[in-house]
């Protein structure tokens, strides 16, 4: 089998390089197209940042492949990606199926756990081309399985395959280098607080300013913001500096997993950074108790009332993706009853939250609250409890289809 692996950004990299490192254990032959960016970076416009790896077999058989902008050594049968919605994704799908009728795959990055009606328009765009060409998605669980098909219906059962998450969330050895360039106060405790971007980030930051205020003398809290947080229009004034005195921002993505060994408590909203904590058994808080998105997220009237260009919480917004007419076309398009299904599924999954997490509070008593095990609250993230085997599970898939 000719395999072909594609990843833009370092977060891609680090989904597909655990498969790449499990190929080459095969005989399979293969290609590993990949930068460490962290920022998206398109490969025919910045050759020099990416690298190749991969297994050449004895194929004299070499294809040149536009979307990648280089030339392949053998023709492929397989391409595996983790980004299917947006460019260069998109074009590289469209070329291997067209050229070559490869099987396509898509290595789900987040866990999908709960639902709103954002996500509903989102998971949408896989019901258009080039996306509804993508033969197989590989997901992390049975819950986000359903969860996603929720979004969309029962005809993505027979493509949706639970392996496990791929993603390695420790590094080997933490570096004197991140100690030093973070100033890792010995005498100090620390505290990593994840970014949050939708409507309720005004609060989230609210929680992180009354954190940073009342543990000053004794902790040190690192504020670890999405890749293009800083960089965003809305956001980028409240970065260098930092619009929370007493916090330092992880800008770099591959600090991240020194730096969620290093902090002993992680507050974060309820979804896939949890798994930083779960691998380095951290104590875990969540934002959901002060946050509150699964309401706002499922309340029509947050949508309708938003009006900011770019605003992925605009009934606006999507009404122009969707070439909707009006108010009554975007709620048909989400589906009334679908939304009360969302509001149902994320109350179970919020209940296993509560119950294998500690809940923020204003007064920050959760410091003195002794970590919490998180039970079945793991297998909601991952089948399989991280057992490290979800590359060889994808890779026995492919063998054997």
């Amino acid at each position: 089998m000719n395999i072909v692996l594609y990843a833009g950004d370092k977060k891609y990299h680090s989904v597909l390089e655990p498969i790449a490192k499990g190929l080459k254990n095969t005989n399979h032959t293969f290609l590993y197209t990949f930068t460490n960016s962290t920022q998206l970076l398109f490969p025919t416009n910045n050759p020099e940042q990416f690298f190749h790896d991969g297994q050449i077999g004895e194929s004299t058989t070499s294809v040149d492949c536009e979307s990648l902008g280089v030339r392949i050594p053998f023709k492929p049968d397989v391409l595996i990606l983790a980004r299917e919605r947006w460019q260069p994704e998109q074009s590289i799908i469209h070329e291997f199926k067209t050229k070559w009728g490869c099987k396509v795959c898509c290595v789900e990055v987040s866990s999908h756990l709960a639902n709103n009606i954002e996500n509903r328009l989102e998971m949408l765009s896989r019901t258009n081309y080039p996306q509804n060409s993508i033969d197989y998605f590989f997901e992390h669980s049975e819950w986000a399985k359903q969860r996603r098909i929720d979004c969309l219906d029962s005809s993505f059962e027979s493509k949706t395959i639970v392996v496990g998450n791929t993603r390695e969330f420790t590094s080997n050895d933490i570096s004197d280098k991140i100690r030093t360039k973070y100033s890792i106060d010995s005498n100090k405790k620390q505290i990593l607080f994840w970014g949050v971007i939708n409507t309720t980030r005004p609060t989230a930051l609210q929680a992180l300013k009354t954190l940073a205020e009342k543990t000053k003398d004794t902790h040190q809290i690192f504020y670890k913001c999405y890749p293009g947080e800083p960089h965003n229009e809305r956001f980028k004034s409240q970065f260098n500096p930092f619009c929370i005195e007493g916090v330092q921002v992880i800008y770099d993505e591959n600090d991240i997993y020194d730096m969620a060994q290093i902090c002993d408590t992680h507050v974060a909203a309820a979804s896939s950074v949890f798994n930083f904590a779960f691998i380095n058994n951290k104590k875990l808080v969540n934002l959901d108790s002060v946050c509150g998105a699964s309401e706002k997220m499922n309340d029509f009237a947050t949508f309708i009332s938003e009006k900011n260009n770019g605003v992925e919480d605009s009934a606006q917004f999507w009404m122009r993706i969707w070439n909707l007419n009006n108010y009554k076309e975007f709620k048909n398009l989400v589906g009334e009853d679908r939304v009360q299904l969302f509001k149902t599924t994320n109350k179970e999954f919020l209940s296993q939250v509560k119950q294998y997490t500690i809940d923020f509070d204003w007064d920050c008593q959760f410091l003195n609250t002794p970590k919490k095990e998180y039970g079945s609250l793991i297998e909601m993230f991952d089948q399989y409890k991280f057992d490290k085997n979800a590359p060889t599970r994808i890779i026995n898939f492919l063998t054997n289809e």
